[in-house]
């Protein structure tokens, strides 16, 4: 990745967002940073910067197709272009299906397929007036296994990849315009504590978590060679290859797993999280990696694979 890249970074004051603007700001890139928190874009702006980045924030709510717009032309206004478009905003909603409010079930589709549909839509335009760039979109591993703890962020991860798969096909003939499909498993983000709970306990990232840091390094990696499918660590790619062998039994395995171990026994408060109102402040980590060593480790890994 060269140092005179325009990057966007959708979801950038939390998890795997902030990790990616923060690997690119590394870089030397000019960054545009979008999530719903002016305040804790504030914050990441000034991480950005102090490692060397040029960068525009922009509060954005993607599920608003005036705010989309908004994106994309201060990006252009500022900077000239977009060279690379990263989508990585999520929201999550834990339970049963039949336990989740109506409202909650239409926000987590406004934000999750809609919104980034209108964000696909919104760099797609860009790119073909500009005849280049790439779209990466941050998927999840539960688009192609299920989990019953929370099958609408399942069903909506499904959508995603449709929709990254089908983009990938219909840019197959333009050599400079590239979508790539990014799909991290369990990751240790703040987005568990944000989501809507509706399981009666506490969530948590499903161990072994990795750090967003690795996520970051596979991310922009496939800004440089978009992939079809592209996962970080040693589980992901593990669940990947079982799946291509014995997909039935791959699939039922990885949803019970996954399922059991996506909550603790500490009982939680029933409620909405984050899903409407952002959070003043963000940060990379969720706090759900044991042990100091193991920590520095996801870490370090990433800043490594990302320089490469």
């Amino acid at each position: 990745m060269t140092e005179d890249r325009v990057v966007l970074v959708t979801g950038a004051s939390s998890g795997i967002g902030r990790a990616t603007a923060l690997a690119f700001a590394g870089r030397g890139t000019s960054l545009v940073l979008a999530s719903r928190s002016a305040p804790a874009l504030a914050a990441v702006e000034r991480d950005c910067v102090s490692r060397g980045a040029r960068v525009l924030t922009v509060p954005t709510d993607i599920a608003d197709p005036a705010a989309v717009d908004r994106l994309a032309g201060s990006a252009v206004e500022r900077f000239g272009r977009i060279d690379v478009w990263v989508e990585a905003v999520a929201v999550g909603v834990a339970g049963p299906l039949t336990s989740a409010p109506v409202d909650e079930i239409r926000r987590l589709v406004d934000v999750n397929v809609f919104g980034t549909t209108l964000c696909a839509r919104a760099a797609m335009t860009v790119f073909r007036k500009q005849d280049h760039g790439t779209l990466i979109i941050v998927g999840s591993l539960l688009s192609i296994f299920p989990n019953p703890m929370i099958p609408l962020y399942s069903m909506a991860k499904f959508a995603v990849r449709g929709l990254a798969l089908n983009l990938r096909q219909e840019v197959a003939g333009h050599p400079r315009i590239r979508v790539g499909l990014v799909l991290p498993g369990p990751v240790d983000t703040p987005f568990f504590v944000r989501a809507a709970n509706h399981t009666g306990r506490e969530l948590r990232a499903i161990p072994p978590a990795y750090a967003p840091e690795r996520l970051a390094a596979t991310i922009v990696a496939s800004a440089r060679h978009p992939r079809r499918q592209a996962t970080a660590g040693v589980v992901g790619h593990l669940a990947l290859a079982a799946y291509r062998i014995a997909p039935h039994l791959t699939e039922t395995v990885v949803a019970r797993w996954s399922a059991t171990l996506l909550t603790r026994s500490a009982p939680a408060v029933d409620g909405p999280g984050a899903l409407f109102e952002p959070p003043s402040a963000g940060r990379v980590h969720g706090g759900y990696r044991r042990g100091r060593l193991r920590r520095g480790l996801g870490e370090l890994i990433g800043r490594v694979v990302r320089r490469q």
